[in-house]
C-alpha cells in the first residue's frame, strides 16, 4: 500500500467489534478498501473484518495493552456467533475475488455484496450455510422474498467439508 505500514493501524475490542481512532486507518481502510463504518470519527470492524485484516497484517488488534493473535480473535468471534468459522470462509473468498462484503443482518442474511468498488446498492444478499445442513423450502422463499423486496439477489454460500465455497443463486420464476 505504500506509505506506512498497515500492521502500525492499531485496533481496541470493544464489545463485539473492535475499533481505530488512527485517522489514517479510517483513509486507507474505509475511505479506500471499504472496510467497517465510521460513527463519531472510529473506524468500527467486525470482528470477521478484524480477523481477516489480522490474517493478512494489516492490522493488529488489542484488548487493553494485550495484543490479541488471530486465533483469540476467532475465538471471541466463536463466543458471539458457532458459524463464526463458516462465515469467516466465506467472507474471505468473496473478499479475496475483490468485491465489497458488509453485513446484512437488517435484511436477515449474513452479508450483502458489492460489485468489485463500492457502488450506492448492493447487488447481493448471501447466506452462509454448511453442506451438511438442512434447509426448508419456507426459509429459502422467505429469503427470496426480502432479496427481491429490496431489488437484490439472493445468493446460498454453501461450505463443502474441505472449505471450498459454491455459490448458488437463488430466485423465484413467474409463470
Amino acid at each position: 500500500m505504500g506509505g506506512q505500514k498497515l500492521t502500525e493501524f492499531k485496533f481496541y475490542l470493544s464489545g463485539e467489534r473492535v475499533f481505530s481512532t488512527m485517522e489514517s486507518a479510517l483513509n486507507k481502510l474505509y475511505n479506500k478498501r471499504h472496510y467497517g463504518e465510521v460513527v463519531n470519527g472510529k473506524l468500527f470492524l467486525s470482528l470477521i473484518e478484524a480477523a481477516y485484516l489480522l490474517e493478512k497484517e494489516w492490522i493488529k488488534v488489542f484488548d487493553g495493552e494485550k495484543e490479541l493473535t488471530l486465533e483469540e480473535v476467532f475465538e471471541l468471534g466463536r463466543k458471539k456467533d458457532e458459524q463464526f468459522d463458516l462465515k469467516f470462509l466465506v467472507y474471505k473468498d468473496l473478499r479475496d475475488r475483490g468485491y465489497t462484503v458488509k453485513t446484512a443482518l437488517k435484511y436477515g442474511s449474513h452479508f450483502r455484496v458489492y460489485r468489485k468498488g463500492m457502488e450506492d446498492h448492493a447487488d447481493w444478499l448471501i447466506w452462509v450455510v454448511n453442506e451438511s445442513q438442512r434447509m426448508y423450502p419456507n426459509e429459502l422463499t422467505a429469503r427470496v422474498r426480502v432479496a427481491h423486496g429490496v431489488r437484490k439477489k439472493m445468493v446460498l454460500a454453501v461450505v463443502d467439508e474441505d472449505n471450498d465455497v459454491v455459490y448458488y443463486q437463488v430466485g423465484r420464476i413467474k409463470f
